[in-house]
């Protein structure tokens, strides 16, 4: 997982006072802007060459603005030397500000600006305004949580130092385009099978097929490729193009971008993720973001069918369409499809709807081999923006605590729902399994979340945290809880991502939530092998054993060189393309 340093304007201008980025952007014409608003979008997420400093500023300043530059480099130079860390730690390109900037351009900069500067000063007041963002990312971020801790006086465990940290920016940094792109496509298929199936929402898909012009899922999933297939394949770091041969799909592309009469700045770029590209020309598109492209095909599926239902009559409105989605097909259809599809006929299995009819409070699904048990309990949810970029960890920890341990009517939510369903099995009232070996079954509880921002580090700990003080409650009660073992999150990416190599029985998924939980959360540096040889060094495995559970299996299958092009991918993909 990516851990860096940000360049601030501080550390390159210590005695300039910073200004604003109206300031910075006037006297250079809107569409230059967005230009390079997109070309700091189009870096690459991971192994980006610009990552290090000194190949960024060869790139970024011209020839001409050469002894600028050299300046900037000494005085950076000079503040990580005080700061004590190495320059190779420190990194200008940061995603947050990138989206910031071109958010500010597109929503505030007027058509009508004309360029008046020189190209010098549009290098240097550019790169100014990039800095001057990533102050306040990182710098004045650092202050108002220095000052909210200081407030709460909260003494915080390693885990929650790496949550309060990273959670706010972590699922914009921590990707793999692959992976990404495998599991938004599989999942927007699956999600329209879902809709087919459903009488009543017959036609919203009639009126979504019709509003973008397709006859079918497939070929708005095809043409929706269209767009996703440059970002695909691009092979430099750069802004990505995408220029219309045939201006019949011109209407269609039309539909998915972010206009001039739309603010690009709504909840945590939410306009941005549905409509990631902007038009420059007739028939030229750019990409503004590579990743809310790729997750625009399933991430933004609801809220543009959410558009086109709100307008249809109240007699062929699909009511409910959130919990339809939320509860429906992410809680029962994606996971049991998914599961089963794992699983095979292997095991007692018993899916949520079958569970639903047995007993009230069942798990969202149940599987065992023997002794070897595993509780599901799965969670669609979402963190507010507010939640998510306040610097007051209070904040973020009580969302974290209304959606995943009890919410503010005090009903049980995921933690408090497994460690019942976990009561009832030791004590015989799991009516859904009436032959659980009590005395020597071992039981995995996994919580499968439906968004990849629950993948940050030191999140599984502090939810386990919550898991093991609950279950310390049954032990008062004299239950034996001895082989109940932690609480793991899972994304469901990571299961459709790595569903092969579960499906073949190289891998068994208790067999890994065993090696994670002993490995990551359960770590203890004084038993660490090999022993680390500097403070530095045990200071980074610390870090490390915060990881979640995604980076862990998806490693660990890497090496066991599993296709890493699903045969489902390819399987779902053909009926797109038909001879």
């Amino acid at each position: 997982m990516k851990f860096k340093l940000g360049v601030t304007f501080e550390a390159c201008f210590p005695k300039e006072e910073r200004k604003t980025l109206s300031d910075y952007l006037s006297g250079i014409q809107r569409e230059d802007l967005l230009k390079m608003g997109s070309y700091f979008l189009g870096f690459n997420n991971e192994k980006s060459q610009y990552s290090d400093v000194t190949d960024f500023l060869n790139m970024f300043f011209s020839a001409d603005n050469k002894d600028f530059a050299t300046d900037v480099y000494k005085n950076l130079k000079t503040f990580v030397s005080q700061a004590g860390y190495g320059i190779e730690q420190y990194e200008i390109p940061y995603v947050g500000s990138s989206l910031l900037l071109f958010e500010f351009i597109f929503d505030n900069i007027s058509e009508e600006q004309q360029t008046t500067k020189s190209n010098l000063e549009i290098e240097q007041d550019v790169f100014r305004a990039y800095v001057h963002l990533n102050q306040v990312a990182f710098t004045d971020r650092g202050i108002a949580e220095k000052k909210s801790d200081e407030e709460s006086d909260i003494v915080y465990t390693p885990a929650q130092v790496l949550l309060k940290t990273h959670f706010h920016n972590n699922e914009l940094i921590n990707y793999r385009v692959d992976k990404l792109f495998t599991c938004q496509f599989l999942r927007a298929v699956s999600y329209f099978e879902f809709l087919s199936q459903i009488d009543k929402c017959q036609p919203l898909l009639k009126a979504f097929y019709k509003y973008y012009g397709v006859k079918d899922y497939n070929e708005y999933l095809r043409r929706l490729l269209g767009i996703t297939y440059p970002v695909l394949m691009k092979d430099k770091e750069s802004h990505t193009e995408i220029h219309l041969d045939n201006l019949d799909n011109e209407d269609f592309i039309d539909k998915h971008i972010l206009s001039s009469n739309e603010v690009a700045s709504e909840l945590d770029f939410l306009t941005l993720r549905s409509k990631p590209l902007y038009k420059f020309e007739k028939g030229k598109y750019r990409i503004i973001s590579p990743l809310f492209t790729i997750e625009m095909i399933y991430n933004g599926l609801y809220f543009r069918l959410k558009a086109i239902n709100e307008k249809l009559s109240e007699d062929e409105k699909v009511s409910g369409l959130y919990g339809l989605k939320t509860y429906e097909y992410s809680e029962q259809y994606a996971l049991d499809t998914l599961l089963q599809e794992i699983y095979g006929k292997r095991y007692y299995q018993k899916s949520g709807k079958e569970l639903d009819e047995i007993m009230q409070g069942a798990p969202d699904y149940y599987v065992r081999n023997g002794k070897h048990t595993i509780i599901f309990e799965s969670k669609d949810i979402l963190i507010s923006k507010e939640s998510k970029q306040s610097t007051d960890f209070r904040v973020l920890r009580d969302e974290l605590k209304l959606k995943l341990y009890e919410n503010e009517k005090g009903k049980s939510k995921a933690v408090k729902q497994l460690v019942e369903n976990i009561r009832k099995l030791l004590n015989g009232e799991a009516d859904y399994d009436k032959n659980f070996p009590v005395k020597k079954g071992t039981i995995f509880p996994v919580v499968v979340v439906h968004y990849r921002m629950f993948n940050a580090a030191g999140l599984n700990n502090i939810v386990n945290g919550w898991f093991r003080n609950e279950l310390e409650q049954l032990k008062e009660k004299g239950l034996d809880i001895s082989k109940v073992q932690d609480l793991i999150l899972i994304d469901i990416d990571t299961l459709i991502f790595n569903k092969e190599a579960l499906q073949s029985r190289k891998l068994q998924l208790w067999d890994v939530l065993m090696e994670y939980q002993e490995t990551y959360l359960r770590f203890d540096i004084s038993k660490a092998r090999p022993r680390p040889r500097s403070e530095e060094e045990g200071i980074e495995m610390l870090k490390s054993s915060f990881h979640p559970f995604s980076f862990f299996l998806d490693i660990k299958v890497e090496k066991m060189k599993f296709d890493r092009t699903p045969k489902e991918l390819l399987e779902k993909a053909a009926p797109l393309f038909p001879e």
